[in-house]
């Protein structure tokens, strides 16, 4: 018999979960009446809503069993869905390709924002060495490992098998990047500098695999063998285009909305409500005032002093990540645009200082946790179709896979040295290199297509280049889950816990005192705290 808190907890998630699919069935019954059959069974618009709203469940319940990652349940309901027999036909598979592509590249925005406005730059100046040796080591290792073991093992052209060292040497920043986020959150790492180095080395990892797998299939036949020169230039010319428009916008972005107008002083709610922080029983920080809430004692982060709120902060660097992204896309200049997102976020926060930044990831934390992390591990894991791995090849396939990974982990060690990085940290390095998910998804399947176009279904260059797509999907498949699951066990074990050195869910910011504390401190600041435990504290991350 359970005991009656165990009752009535029961009771309260029973309760719940009632209202969830109550609440989804209304959504659902609305859709249905407003759009048509494209919301049924089959239809593009009912699968995406089944895989958001399936992938969300499932984090929620992963994130039951800490150190597991949301994002590994969601990667799991995404491919059963489309996995399944039936399922699949209704759901999986009634994705359109073209939304699946731009939804995931919207949600890779958010990761990149909300990476850019907490990124340490500090820390990236310091282990600048590091953070070379890592964007660039590991996946080359990986790459020549894996070119050299496909002839044998697969029996394909060299040409193939250079574009298959690439398209396995890229890092996933849609897998990497939240978890680092997550644990910098919990203050694991964040003193050695540890999410920095991985965050912006991930970047231009990205951008150095992209670009290599530009160079090797351009030899593939129906790809264009010409432009193996051109795409040669791509990575040096994205690296510092993107470096370079990222701090230019960045700066632009911060001084045409700046936080606060400095000559007009502190805002009326600075002063309104000046009472020291007290704790609650359950330790949340909380503000005795004397005067109830009005206009001018919002917390900061809904308004500003001049006017300017955190939320046309977020819209605005929104609209240029995305804007970015696509751009990028479109004209082939993807890994460039990740980048330049990057530092664009963080031009920005460093323009707008520790408190606006922090207050403008806030919101960017609250697009995550509900719609953007379900949606985007959600349409990585239904992207992956298993029907597509034949046995043989699947078999050398993970040989591959696993020598190029050790190979990779091996020279991710060695490759962070440097800076105040202890072993411990290394090994959690080594092991959050692992990951891929974002470059495969994007690139296993252009092989295949220009084969198929050119040469046709059933011929043999499409044959050899649907190997490459096969091996891609695998790739995700083995290393996506794993690799999220690794990091987050790895990370609590092996990553010093800087109780001191971060703040929750946004940018660097001084830990505030609940006992007396920072002069400095006022009601805006406990306001902002407050406002972090409530958005960002939510457990889907």
């Amino acid at each position: 018999m359970w005991s009656p808190e165990e009752t009535a907890r029961h009771a309260r998630d029973a309760r719940r979960l009632g209202i969830a699919v109550a609440g989804l069935l209304a959504w659902w019954a609305a859709g249905r009446l407003a759009v048509g059959p494209s919301f049924g069974p089959g239809g593009a618009v009912f699968a995406v809503f089944v895989v958001l709203f399936s992938s969300f469940g499932a984090g929620r319940v992963v994130a039951r069993f800490p150190p597991m990652p949301a994002l590994l349940g969601q990667l799991v309901a995404g491919f059963l869905l489309r996995n399944i027999p039936t399922v699949g036909d209704a759901v999986g598979a009634a994705v359109d390709a073209r939304f699946s592509a731009a939804a995931r590249t919207a949600a890779l925005g958010i990761v990149l924002a909300r990476a850019g406005l907490s990124l340490d730059v500090k820390a990236v100046y310091r282990l600048r060495w590091a953070i070379k040796r890592l964007a660039f080591g590991p996946a080359t290792a990986e790459a020549l490992v894996v070119t050299l073991l496909a002839k044998p093992a697969l029996g394909l052209p060299w040409s193939h098998c250079a574009a298959l060292g690439y398209l396995f040497a890229g890092i996933s920043p849609a897998v990497v990047v939240p978890s680092m986020l997550a644990l910098q959150d919990h203050g694991r790492g964040v003193k050695a500098g540890v999410p920095a180095l991985a965050i912006t080395a991930a970047s231009v990892d990205v951008v150095y695999a992209i670009a290599g797998f530009g160079v090797a299939s351009s030899w593939l036949p129906g790809m264009g063998a010409g432009g193996a020169a051109a795409a040669a230039w791509q990575a040096p010319t994205q690296i510092v285009g993107g470096a370079l428009g990222g701090v230019v916008v960045g700066k632009l972005l911060g001084t045409v909305l700046p936080p606060e107008d400095e000559a007009t002083g502190p805002s009326p709610s600075a002063n309104a409500t000046n009472a020291p922080p007290t704790r609650r029983d359950g330790g949340a920080l909380a503000v005795k005032t004397t005067e109830p809430t009005t206009e001018s004692s919002k917390p900061r982060v809904l308004e500003t002093a001049d006017g300017y709120s955190s939320a046309a902060r977020a819209v605005a660097l929104m609209a240029l990540v995305q804007l970015a992204l696509f751009a990028g896309a479109r004209w082939e200049f993807s890994g460039g645009a990740a980048l330049l997102s990057l530092v664009m976020s963080t031009a920005a926060a460093q323009t707008w200082g520790p408190k606006p930044a922090k207050e403008t990831g806030l919101l960017l934390n609250a697009i995550w946790a509900k719609v953007g992390e379900p949606l985007l591990f959600g349409l990585i894991g239904a992207a992956v179709d298993a029907s597509r791995l034949k046995a043989d090849v699947a078999l050398f396939g993970i040989l591959t896979l696993a020598a190029g990974l050790a190979a990779r982990c091996v020279c991710a060690f060695f490759a962070a040295k440097g800076g105040s990085l202890s072993m411990r940290d290394r090994l959690f390095i080594a092991v959050a290199w692992t990951p891929k998910a974002t470059v495969q998804a994007a690139l296993a399947g252009l092989p295949f297509d220009a084969a198929v176009e050119a040469f046709g279904r059933g011929s043999k260059e499409a044959d050899r280049a649907e190997t490459l797509l096969a091996l891609g999907v695998l790739s995700i498949l083995i290393t996506a889950p794993l690799g999220a699951a690794a990091m987050a066990v790895s990370g609590e074990r092996l990553l010093e816990k800087d109780a001191d050195e971060c703040s929750p869910r946004g940018t660097h910011s001084p830990r505030r005192s609940v006992d007396g504390g920072d002069p400095e401190t006022g009601a805006e600041d406990v306001e902002v705290l407050e406002d972090d435990a409530r958005l960002g504290r939510g457990g889907h991350f």
